[in-house]
């Protein structure tokens, strides 16, 4: 699967404990290497919204993703802790 990670992203794992930064880059080597949604463990499509965004769980960190089916490509649009998962971010279903 094609993996398309921004830049926030990066810039917030520079903020968090280094054995974070390296969950990151695992989790983000598991989405490269799966053929599907469905291959990558706790992985869960957001309830609620017709789009096809899903949260991706890894310890007390979030992964909020955007999946384009037709062309294979995730697309990794926020990392945040746990507790604001769903606060102040302007994410595209609150909007």
């Amino acid at each position: 699967m094609n993996v398309n990670v921004a830049k926030s992203v990066y810039k917030d794992a520079e903020k968090v404990p280094k054995h974070i930064r390296e969950l990151i880059d695992e989790q983000i080597g598991i989405l490269e290497n799966a053929e599907s949604l469905s291959d990558v463990p706790n992985i869960y499509k957001i309830q609620g919204i017709t789009e096809p965004y899903y949260r991706l769980k890894f310890s007390a960190y979030r992964f909020m993703m955007y999946y384009d089916e037709g062309a294979n490509i995730l697309q990794i649009l926020l990392l945040t802790h746990r507790k604001d998962t769903y606060k102040k971010h302007n994410l595209p279903w609150q909007r």
